[in-house]
């Protein structure tokens, strides 16, 4: 398997778990629908990207790359700060965060191997 291949199933799997998050908060605990357009709307992006890297067109590794290092450094812990902490985490808040961290992690890993 290529690293493209790799880097498009990383965009994919984290526009999902994103998406299915937004939609579950919004469902189950009354979330904001804005926050599901808000994901929706990046998670088309993501699987825009994940074509461009399936399809083999390069400087999509540095946008996964810019995305993955601001996404991880920067949007995560301030939505852990002001979003999940002070909405009373349940086990699959928790659980969603790890996913998210850890596939933003694997996005970044193989943007750079790509």
């Amino acid at each position: 398997m290529s690293t493209s291949t790799v880097l498009a199933a990383q965009l994919t799997a984290n526009a999902l778990v994103g998406f299915g998050y937004r939609v579950y908060r919004w469902k189950a605990r009354g979330g904001p629908s804005e926050d599901v357009i808000g994901q929706g709307v990046l998670g088309a992006l993501l699987i825009a990207l994940a074509i461009a890297a399936g399809a083999g067109i390069g400087w999509v590794r540095w946008a996964g790359l810019v995305y993955a290092g601001l996404f991880a450094l920067i949007v995560m812990p301030i939505w852990v700060l002001a979003v999940l902490i002070p909405g009373r985490p349940a086990t699959i808040d928790y659980g969603f965060t790890a996913l998210y961290e850890v596939l933003l992690i694997a996005i970044g890993v193989a943007a750079i191997a790509a």
